[in-house]
């Protein structure tokens, strides 16, 4: 008995510590292999070092096995050197360990290192190979007779042939000889990229130099800001050149970290030195026309989605129909796909939220288009189910995903009032029996209405107008109580400028008019200044006065799109309405609370 105890409590045991863990803890982590080498381009006669990382949770782990190098490389040692680490990050181990070898290039050209192979408890990995210029140093030292730069600064695309709208990045690289020390940089403001929309990708890293030869010449190149650019037309577009103002001084140093001071102290022989990078041409290709109207204006790669609030509601309710956009592309410049609603229903602007996520090397997120109905009368709807596409530039084709279709079920209000009876009888009975006689007693006068009215109707009407007196006053010599009493009247006169100067062609106006709108009824009803301030600065005084996030979000996200105007694509009237409605529904709801 007590042997059959002890192994039936170990084995609660055990279930009890697996149950303290989440399912990710017990997960064991991937086993990964990596050959990478210290340089990619170098001279004949250089060493380079390569080195094998095996990363996971593993027992038994091989030496790679090394191929043949042929006459582009020589190995010195077929002994490696040696490094492990260990971690252990939320209840998960991980090992990690690194071989290096040196080679010395020994033959100019174009070389690959072929895939090293390594056996790992049983299981044989293999690494990728990897791509290596070898330069002759004799025919680099006369090419460098002529002039090279010793410091500039270049744009970088990632596609020279994209189709409209595709997201293409672009790096701003800086390339400098050895000798140089990088303190700092700083951009410098009013790059436009006209005919892109441009989005800068978070750069959180420090700085990493790698080594390249140009023209003979060997420069260390860093990466030091990233955009995301999506053009807007096709046809030949040229980026515009990019200025950056960096603070280098001279000095003899190790090559091994030349950033090491990056943003670091100011030295004896510092210099700020401004370079501006040659302008990148671009060969925009068209879309491949449609097939059908499925295509909404995204390109990239999307998961599309739809859904309902409720499946049951009730007569005047408001239910929402909710469309996502996720995925990677030009989310910012979307636009809503379109499809029908059943007759019967209240329709009311939809509105737009974006969730973008600028890490990773690209722009990526989530665009939610909302549409509010009501119905007004009971019985079952249907929004039928709708293909909608977009373009995909790795495929180069139009994808087509299908929305479902959508069922909801409106019950009637038991609030409202029962109608009569249609022949018009009221549901009443006569009253029969012995009539009974009374003696009408003289009132007294004020028992009666009209005694009342004629003592307090002069009295509201003298406060009436006292009131009017103090409001005309206080309105010619208060401007700010002025302008807060004036400003939903204001915005209303620019939202209607806004839509005539549309209804003209005049769409860029029509936007500037829209965002006055706006701006100006925060501005008049915060006493704010009239003129000077930017859209930051309407949305942080709304913050102050502990305005609630979402329309904050919302009035952040008409205001983007007001002055973001001038490089998106061509908008037209409907689109222009769709927001001038957003807008004074987001008025209506700003009056209730400034």
């Amino acid at each position: 008995m007590k042997k059959i105890g002890s192994f039936f409590c170990a084995i609660c045991s055990a279930v009890a510590l697996i149950g303290l863990f989440p399912p990710h803890a017990l997960a064991q982590p991937e086993v990964s292999v990596e050959a990478t080498v210290s340089e990619t381009t170098i001279y004949t006669g250089e060493r380079i070092q390569l080195s094998i990382r095996i990363s996971g949770d593993f027992n038994n782990v091989s030496r790679p096995s090394l191929p043949n190098f042929q006459d582009g490389f020589r190995l010195l040692s077929n002994t490696p050197s040696t490094s492990r680490s260990y971690r252990y990050v939320n209840g998960q181990s991980s090992t990690s360990y690194t071989y290096s070898y040196q080679l010395i290039a020994q033959r100019e050209g174009d070389h690959r290192i072929p895939p090293i192979s390594v056996t790992i408890d049983g299981e044989e990995f293999t690494t990728d190979p990897i791509e290596v210029s070898i330069i002759n140093r004799n025919e680099s030292a006369k090419s460098q007779d002529e002039q090279q730069p010793d410091m500039f600064v270049q744009l970088e695309v990632s596609d020279n042939q994209p189709v409209t709208g595709q997201q293409i990045i672009s790096d701003v690289v800086l390339y400098f000889q050895d000798g140089l020390e990088v303190n700092s940089y700083q951009p410098v403001p009013g790059w436009k990229a006209e005919g892109f929309w441009k989005e800068e990708l978070n750069n959180r890293e420090r700085p990493q130099a790698n080594t390249t030869i140009i023209n003979g010449v060997r420069y260390r190149k860093a990466r030091l800001l990233q955009f995301a650019l999506f053009p807007t037309k096709s046809g030949t577009l040229k980026v515009s050149p990019y200025k950056i103002i960096v603070s280098v001084r001279s000095t003899s140093r190790s090559r091994d970290d030349p950033f090491s001071s990056f943003f670091g102290g100011m030295g004896r022989n510092q210099q700020q030195i401004e370079l501006e990078s040659d302008p990148v041409t671009l060969d925009v290709q068209s879309l491949p026309s449609p097939e059908d109207d499925t295509y909404f204006g995204a390109v990239g790669s999307y998961n599309i989605s739809r859904e309902i609030s409720t499946n049951k509601a009730t007569e005047g309710e408001s239910i929402e129909i909710t469309t996502r956009v996720s995925g990677t592309g030009n989310i910012p410049l979307i636009s809503k796909p379109e499809y029908e609603l059943p007759e019967g229903l209240e329709v009311y602007e939809p509105q737009e939220a974006s969730e973008l996520n600028r890490g990773n090397r690209r722009i990526s997120g989530t665009k939610t288009f909302t549409d509010v109905v009501i119905a007004r009368s009971a019985g079952e709807y249907t929004v039928p189910e709708k293909e909608v596409a977009y373009f995909d530039p790795e495929r180069d084709a139009y994808i087509t995903q299908t929305l479902p279709a959508l069922h909801f079920t409106v019950r009637p209000n038991p609030e409202n009032i029962v109608q009569q009876d249609p022949r018009g009888s009221l549901p009443v009975s006569p009253v029969t029996g012995l009539a009974s006689w009374t003696t009408l007693e003289e009132a007294p006068l004020v028992s009666y209405w009209w005694f009342w009215a004629g003592l307090f109707v002069p009295l509201c009407l003298l406060a009436i107008a006292y009131w009017q007196k103090s409001y005309f006053d206080r309105m010619t010599n208060d401007r700010a109580f002025a302008r807060s009493q004036k400003a939903s009247g204001t915005a209303a006169d620019r939202l209607n400028q806004a839509v005539d100067l549309s209804e003209q062609g005049h769409i860029k106006q029509a936007y500037n008019m829209l965002q006055k709108a706006i701006t100006g009824f925060i501005g008049d009803r915060l006493n704010l200044p009239e003129a000077g301030l930017s859209n930051e600065d309407y949305l942080q005084a709304l913050k102050q006065n502990d305005i609630d996030a979402e329309l904050v979000k919302n009035i952040r996200m008409l205001l983007d799109k007001c002055a973001s105007i001038s490089y998106a694509p061509e908008a037209t009237h409907e689109y222009l309405k769709s927001h001038v409605g957003l807008a004074q529904s987001t008025l209506e709801k700003l009056k209730k609370v400034l």
